[in-house]
């Protein structure tokens, strides 16, 4: 391996690279030691760049510990090896989020900005349907983060991480982080099959809205009868660009009605109370908190609390009271 012998100060003249702006850095800890990375790794000295394990050599435990030992928390990958990066770190998810030696925060970051990552790909494909290598990696990074996220760290912080500007694959990502924390809040007798698949439809309940055109999606006027019966239309195009591929049926009914309301004024079916499967309530609250306290194209971001009263006093009859009232309570420990 290049620099094996060295340590993180090393200067070898053979392996610096300039600094052209071509680097993104990444936190020590997300590296697993004992490894083949696929990607090189830089420590950055002034305005330069010193190479420090090769993309083909394996990541020792000693090269890690060195960083350690020398207090050095953060190192470079070149641009153009971002998508080794992250299918490493999708990989390797599991191990990185349930290290308790990693920082919260570091933990907490990784998982949004992959699980972000994920969905994102998804929306800006924009295809038909889906296909089962979509799917798959969206179960895995489902199943790799939901210890993670059942956890007190979780829990008090990624709020303070969450964005408040509105995008579909954001937004989705949102969803899902409080419907997993809220399905844990209600009740720990969930088994994992039902969370993973409550899960994945969290982040795909809003994936028709790629059939919608994005001058009606991002209007910052109020929608006429024709755009706003083309939004109405989201949860079916869902449902039909999962044809092609195996989805469980809890999945799919989050997806398809998320829409729906407590007392049956919803969409596309207009089913009510006990008819709407309870993972889909769960998320139609969560979907609607996280919009509401978003900066939309037509709306500002309403505060926690204001958003709340929305929900229970202008909303009335939309929610699941009783799943109402846990998603508020879990908010409030949320914050403390």
């Amino acid at each position: 391996m290049n620099n094996t012998s060295q340590g993180p100060e090393s200067r070898d003249s053979a392996s610096l690279v300039s600094d052209d702006g071509y680097y993104f850095s990444v936190s020590t800890d997300t590296l697993n030691p004992d490894t083949n990375t696929g990607f090189p790794i830089y420590l950055k000295r002034g305005s330069r760049y010193v190479l420090y394990a090769s993309a083909h050599d394996l990541f020792t435990l000693d090269l890690k510990q060195r960083l350690v030992q020398s207090g050095i928390e953060t190192v470079y990958i070149p641009l153009d090896n971002q998508a080794s990066y992250e299918s490493y770190v999708i990989e390797n998810l599991e191990d990185i989020l349930n290290n308790p030696e990693i920082p919260d925060d570091v933990r907490t970051k990784v998982f949004l900005d992959t699980t972000a990552g994920q969905v994102k790909e998804i929306f800006e494909t924009r295809t038909p349907c889906l296909d089962n290598k979509v799917v798959d990696g969206v179960h895995h990074v489902v199943k790799s983060s939901l210890s993670f996220l059942l956890t007190p760290a979780a829990m008090e912080n990624i709020r303070r991480f969450l964005s408040h500007d509105y995008q579909t694959f954001s937004h989705s990502v949102h969803v899902f982080t409080y419907t997993m924390m809220l399905m844990n809040y209600m009740s720990e007798d969930w088994d994992e099959e039902t969370l993973v698949n409550t899960g994945v439809g969290a982040l795909l309940h809003d994936i028709g809205k790629t059939k919608i055109p994005a001058s009606v999606l991002n209007k910052p006027g109020r929608l006429d009868d024709s755009e706003w019966n083309q939004i109405k239309q989201h949860p079916k195009h869902g449902t039909s660009m999962c044809t092609n591929v195996w989805l469980p049926h809890m999945s799919l009914d989050c997806i398809r009605f998320h829409h729906e309301k407590f007392d049956g004024s919803g969409y596309p079916a207009g089913i009510r109370k006990d008819e709407i499967p309870v993972p889909a309530r769960v998320i139609t609250c969560c979907d609607v908190y996280d919009a509401i306290t978003s900066k939309r194209p037509y709306a500002a971001a309403e505060p926690p609390f204001e958003a709340l009263k929305i929900m229970g006093e202008k909303m009335k009859g939309s929610f699941d009271p009783d799943i109402l009232r846990s998603f508020i309570q879990l908010l409030g420990r949320m914050s403390k």
